[in-house]
């Protein structure tokens, strides 16, 4: 009888230990498992984290990033290409209307300018300059600008809040026509008028990322042809003071924002005549929000010298001067040169024809040798200052010959005294 409970006694015994080491297996095989999910986890949250950063942080080099010695020879093989840009703006030198509300008293709205909101005029502890607080909903004009020419340059500062929301809406810059008193409060968020060019600009453009954002939409007879938007790293929270610039030759506008080229459009003024520059907010608005406006100005500018010669192959001017009857170019005739001499030094395979023109005054034959002379001067100043191959550079002067205008009237003799540029293919 002993000897039969002893044998159920151990068979139980075997059964609970085999039941033991079952379950202790599967537990360890549980726990096996758990090890290596835990190691995928940790390796995806670490590539993970690496990702994040450095969209968070493009500026920050990775440690090893350049100095591995175990890359395969076809890494070392390969060459990173740099990208090269023109920071081509320059601001028109016939100033039109310039704003920094110093005729302002601190707390009031500007007297030159109008709105259907409210605003008011502030300082910063520490600091002199004045700016307009706008307000979160209503547009605002300056009455000194009665008209946009063909060719011109607006500038101002733009500061925003701290941690500013992306939920609230973002400041536009209108480009606009305008026929009556009130016609700029026609311009809101989901409503235009007629005919603008108009540029948003937000500091935050998604919730956690540190990136701005702007856009810029057309209006041609009331009706939107061309928009688009684009993420902004030169004007975001972490950098929310800003200097805008905008540059306008006939229908194209280039948009800078801290020196970076944002916008170039080439038909953003379509035929419609601008003489209104409007700021509007509308939308809902965190109230701590605010954007801040100062030192605003409108300024006169050249012609599109640079782009007009390398896009069309074909560049006419009147503004290089010369002493009167000599080949001596005059010191305002700078800037327009300083232009076409950068396009040249950036396009170095150009070749290109200067030719001389004059009037009528004087004697033929020395007009002749006039506009050679002359077209040679410039030659000499854009081989001389912008290191341009003169052998990429052909002159000849027509003299009288060729006139575009009347020569017995003084506007057309002016015309008549051009230097025009030529690509030759």
């Amino acid at each position: 009888m002993k000897t039969i409970i002893v044998s159920i006694l151990f068979l139980f015994s075997f059964n609970a230990n085999a039941q033991f080491l079952k379950k202790l297996s599967k537990k360890a095989e549980e726990a096996a498992k758990r090890s290596v999910e835990r190691k995928v986890e940790q390796k995806s949250e670490k590539t993970t984290d690496k990702a994040v950063d450095k969209v968070l942080n493009p500026e920050k080099k990775s440690k090893t990033e350049g100095n591995s010695t175990s890359s395969s020879s076809s890494k070392k093989d390969k060459k990173t290409k740099s990208a090269k840009s023109a920071n081509d703006f320059i601001a028109g030198t016939k100033i039109i209307a310039t704003e920094n509300f110093s005729q302002d008293a601190i707390g009031d709205f500007p007297v030159n300018w109008s709105t259907n909101s409210s605003g008011e005029v502030v300082t910063f502890d520490g600091e002199n300059t004045r700016w307009l607080k706008l307000n979160d909903n209503g547009n605002y004009t300056p009455n000194t600008i009665k008209k946009l020419a063909d060719n011109f340059t607006f500038e101002f500062d733009l500061y925003s809040s701290e941690d500013f929301s992306f939920y609230s809406t973002a400041l536009k810059i209108g480009f606009i026509e305008t026929k009556k008193k009130n016609d700029y409060t026609q311009w809101k968020e989901f409503q235009s008028g007629k005919d603008g060019v108009i540029v948003s600009l937000h500091p935050q453009l998604a919730g956690t990322e540190k990136v701005g954002g702007t856009g810029f939409f057309v209006i041609d007879n009331g009706s939107s042809i061309m928009n688009n938007n684009v993420e902004l790293n030169s004007y975001t929270n972490n950098q929310n003071t800003a200097k805008i610039q905008f540059w306008r030759q006939k229908n194209r506008l280039r948009m800078y924002v801290n020196g970076e080229k944002v916008w170039d459009l080439p038909n953003a003024f379509q035929d419609a005549n601008y003489n209104t520059i409007v700021f509007f907010i509308h939308g809902y608005n965190d109230k701590k929000d605010k954007y801040y406006i100062s030192n605003l100005k409108l300024a006169e500018a050249g012609a599109d010298t640079r782009h007009t010669l390398i896009e069309t192959g074909t560049f006419t001017t009147n503004e290089i001067l010369f002493d009167t009857n000599k080949s001596i170019i005059k010191n305002s005739s700078t800037a327009v040169l300083n232009e076409l001499g950068k396009a040249l030094q950036e396009n170095p395979t150009i070749k290109v024809s200067i030719t001389g023109h004059t009037d009528s005054d004087g004697k033929e034959m020395d007009n002749q040798k006039l506009s050679e002379q002359r077209a040679e001067s410039v030659k000499n100043y854009l081989v001389t200052n912008f290191g341009i191959d003169k052998n990429k550079i052909t002159t000849n002067g027509k003299g009288e010959n060729s006139p575009i205008a009347d020569n017995t009237k003084e506007e057309g003799k002016k015309q008549n005294r051009r230097v025009e540029f030529n690509i030759i293919k």
